[in-house]
């Protein structure tokens, strides 16, 4: 049991990480995404290729730091790599699981959960933990393999809803109460603890195929000193979910 790989890469879609000193600096790798159009939000299927692609050549598989939420579709691609039976456990205010059939061959933010539900042969079952009731009726899940979780509570209980021994961790911090992140997104009411008590039980009593974080403000240079304290406290959070997977 535990974390498979311990290496971190940093996503570049919007120079969300430069202005992060300390956690880029313990960066094994970035891969620079910022000039593919047509990614933001909404993913066309050429911008996903290209995105796939640039994934494939990574050195590593450890724990990915995707950026703004607005790319959290990235996790479908990471999830697409996983070749064994596994379970999805997704921390987050929102479903992502929203299908929307009059946009063919495009990958959302908010549809990647059905899509990699629908798609993926080996993903078995998918918890989101910390969804907004309001959010449920977002819910689509033909496959019937998603399960939602409105706080992580007992880490024992979350595990005894996790089917398999492999898992893979997605976290937006939008999950989280604003005293310890700041997105572009509305937020829930999880206290940081009780995260990172469910990751460190995740990583001591699962096997951990790979972790990815998002919910970074998005900031343009010229503002950055506006929302320094902003950022300071996201790389905060990020520091202590990549400290509490690598010392469990």
């Amino acid at each position: 049991m535990g974390l498979l790989h311990h290496d971190v890469t940093l996503l570049n879609f919007d120079d969300a990480y430069p202005w992060q000193h300390k956690l880029s600096d313990v960066a094994d790798e970035w891969i620079d995404l910022a000039d593919i159009a047509e990614a933001n939000l909404f993913c066309a299927e050429r911008a996903l290729t290209e995105i796939s692609r640039r994934l494939s050549a990574r050195t590593g598989r450890g724990i990915t730091f995707i950026g703004n939420g607005n790319y959290h579709y990235v996790t479908y691609l990471l999830l697409s790599e996983i070749n064994r039976p596994f379970s999805l456990v997704l921390f987050d205010n929102h479903t992502d699981a929203k299908r929307s059939d009059d946009m063919a061959g495009v990958l959302t933010c908010g549809s990647w959960v059905a899509e990699a539900a629908a798609r993926l042969p080996h993903l078995r079952r998918v918890l989101i933990v910390g969804v907004s009731a309001e959010q449920t009726l977002c819910l689509s899940d033909a496959q019937g393999k998603v399960v939602l979780r409105p706080n992580a509570g007992d880490p024992q209980e979350l595990l005894s809803a996790i089917a398999t021994e492999d898992v893979y961790i997605s976290i937006d911090k939008d999950v989280l109460n604003r005293a310890f992140a700041v997105t572009n997104w509305d937020h829930g009411n999880m206290h940081l603890r009780e995260l990172l008590a469910s990751l460190k039980a995740l990583v001591r009593q699962k096997n951990v195929l790979g972790i990815d974080v998002c919910g970074e403000l998005p900031v343009t240079p010229v503002d950055v000193w506006l929302h320094a304290d902003q950022l300071r406290l996201n790389e905060r959070t990020n520091l202590a979910i990549l400290q509490s997977v690598m010392c469990a």
